[in-house]
């Protein structure tokens, strides 16, 4: 019975084509960003929506709307090209 069972789920025409729900993407909150001041002057504020190679973190991932991340990812080329931030994290 197990052996016809695998069969059916393989066999779309019996109806065993199941799919699987989509998979969920990593989301992780860095913090409320409709609180924080985002600055160019305050590098430590800003290397928490900076991952642990350097690159500026998607929005998936740090929970803002596409008016702040756009105003996150210019504050933070800001601040690397004054010195602030570094480009590059080894």
């Amino acid at each position: 019975m197990q052996e016809k069972e695998r069969v059916s789920e393989q066999n779309p025409e019996e109806g065993g084509d199941r799919k699987k729900p989509p998979a969920r993407r990593f989301r992780k909150k860095v913090l409320d960003t409709r609180t924080v001041d985002i600055n160019f002057l305050k590098p430590e504020e800003l290397e928490r929506f900076i991952s642990r190679t350097g690159k500026i973190l998607p929005r998936r991932m740090t929970g803002a709307t596409a008016r702040i991340q756009r105003k996150i990812s210019r504050e933070i080329k800001r601040a690397r090209q004054i010195n602030l931030l570094p480009f590059l994290k080894k």
